[in-house]
């Protein structure tokens, strides 16, 4: 927003030892009110500032994992997947691992003991088909130059059966992926964690499992901490149900695990962890306040939040010593103290002089927002995340050049996460790498007409009670027609109305991500639950 500013004189002699008086004495009043004030929540809003910037980096990846999860399980129940088909299964596979930073290996099991296991050794890919028979195992395994190309093949008999591991779970019918405890995985005897899902396929009783392998080193190649975490503080991950701990240097289990530990690490930083983990928990594991203790003689704070509210299996934490983090106020106080007071004093001087000679009250604080060309072009420079996304036309398909009521519902859905989540920006006529291509293709007579056909669109699928909440721009931008769509934060729920279907959409990461209904229940009752 651009503030222009204008501010009240007085004509008046008397008024001028008052003015200066009062400025100076309001100036070391302010100034003294808020050392008081922020000294004792700055540091506490630094703390929550990086830890919610470090779980919007790491919830977007592990958020993805999921979406994975949910693909293949529709996948699965619709009878897509089968053990005898290997080449069909590394066609859907392989694609699957290429894109993914954290997982490291792929299965697929049944009730029945089979499994099929992709994972990449040496650069190449490699297949373990498995099958339990008489109490044996028998492991087939062999080497891909690509999905339908196999270069090399061997067997081996083993006694590991897929149903014994920590991912295989019989829970059925809920769409919801589990988290297993820290592990050694079967084929590289290193760390990690498990996440599945279970079906049932068309015709069959027995349970199907997929699951994606996350080896906690890939975790940990993940916390990178940002400037102000590696100069001041701490920056880990914690699995409050089997005591784990990650930070970008060291993992291992916390004091009082008598369970094998995946790292013998043992220090300073495991001593932190723990003390910061005994603090929260004596605090009921708060998310939404900082935790202060007491460590190596210094008053630290630290903020704890979970990945997900859904799944609270990682929690991404903050911490560092209040000293440093008030470091900054310290600063700024100083030259308040010193600065300020002396510009201040020859401030008010050159006021009483320029109100002398007006002669009387100018106009009170006048308030301009930027206009929306300044907005858009700030959120390009911004780029889609989890309050921005772009869209490169309103109604047309661009493969077929036709219009599309695909193409209308997918930026609706974007205005309806953002109402339902902290707000955000659409721009229309931007294409996916942040540039301008305009949307003539829509072929709008008029900005009038295609203004109206976004109300009307938003009026149909979203409701005219919410128009409050949303603002329409319509812009040129370099000679091409732009549409910038701003939305505030609702007050209640806000549903898509898909024909005589409602969907609700939230906003993760750069995403919108549909709920299930329970899961709409639940983010509802949470958000209400913070409100108050």
């Amino acid at each position: 927003m651009n503030y222009h500013l204008y501010k009240k004189g007085i004509n008046a002699k008397g008024a001028a030892v008052v003015l200066v008086a009062g400025f100076l004495l309001i100036l070391a009043g302010m100034n003294v009110y808020q050392y008081f004030k922020l000294k004792s929540h700055f540091a506490a809003e630094i703390i929550t500032r990086m830890n919610k910037q470090e779980v919007e980096k790491l919830r977007a990846l592990f958020q993805q994992v999921s979406e994975k999860l949910l693909i293949v399980h529709d996948l699965g129940e619709n009878g897509v997947l089968q053990f005898s088909d290997i080449v069909r299964l590394n066609k859907k596979f392989f694609p699957l691992m290429e894109n993914q930073e954290l997982v490291s290996g792929v299965i697929l099991a049944d009730g029945k003991g089979r499994e099929y296991f992709l994972y990449r050794k040496d650069g190449m890919w490699v297949t373990r088909l498995s099958r339990v028979q008489g109490g044996k195992t028998l492991m087939v395994y062999q080497k891909w130059k690509t999905p339908e190309e196999a270069i090399d093949k061997w067997e081996k008999i083993s006694a590991y059966d897929p149903r014994k591991r920590p991912w295989f779970h019989k829970t059925i019918g809920t769409r919801q992926v589990y988290w297993s405890p820290v592990y050694k995985f079967f084929a590289t005897g290193k760390p990690g964690v498990t996440a599945s899902i279970t079906w049932k396929g068309p015709g069959s009783s027995s349970i199907v499992v997929f699951a994606l392998d996350i080896p906690l080193d890939h975790i940990q190649g993940l916390l990178k901490p940002n400037r102000d975490i590696e100069r001041s503080g701490l920056l880990f991950l914690v699995n409050p149900q089997g005591n784990f701990f990650i930070t970008p240097m060291q993992m291992g289990f916390l004091s009082g695990n008598k369970g094998d530990k995946a790292t013998g690490a043992t220090g300073k930083k495991e001593a932190l962890v723990s003390v910061i983990f005994a603090k929260w928990n004596e605090a009921k594991r708060p998310s939404d306040r900082f935790v202060r203790f007491s460590y190596d003689s210094q008053s630290w704070l630290a903020s704890l939040r979970p990945l997900s509210q859904e799944n609270q299996f990682f929690w991404v934490g903050v911490a560092a010593p209040e000293n440093v983090l008030l470091s900054d106020l310290k600063k700024a106080l100083f030259q308040v103290d010193v600065t300020d007071v002396a510009a201040a004093f020859i401030g008010s001087i050159l006021l009483l002089l320029i109100f002398w000679k007006a002669g009387g009250f100018r106009p009170a604080v006048v308030e301009e927002p930027e206009p929306p060309v300044v907005r858009l072009n700030s959120y390009i420079n911004q780029g889609e995340g989890s309050s921005v996304e772009f869209k490169s036309t309103i109604r047309t398909n661009l493969r077929t050049g036709k219009k599309g009521k695909e193409i209308e519902l997918a930026w609706l859905k974007a205005v309806v996460a953002f109402l339902n989540s902290n707000g955000g920006a659409l721009l229309i006529g931007v294409d996916d790498k942040g540039r301008i291509v305009g949307t003539e293709v829509d072929n709008f007579d008029n900005p009038d007409k295609c203004q109206l056909h976004l109300k009307n669109l938003i009026n149909q699928h979203i409701g005219a009670q919410y128009s409050d909440f949303i603002n329409i721009s319509l812009m040129e931008i370099e000679e091409k027609p732009v549409v910038l769509i701003e939305c505030r934060p609702a007050n209640e729920p806000v549903f898509l109305k898909i024909g005589k279907n409602e969907e609700f959409y939230v906003r993760s990461g750069p995403s919108s991500i549909k709920l299930t209904p329970s899961q709409t229940v639940s983010y509802v009752l949470q958000k209400m639950k913070k409100r108050r």
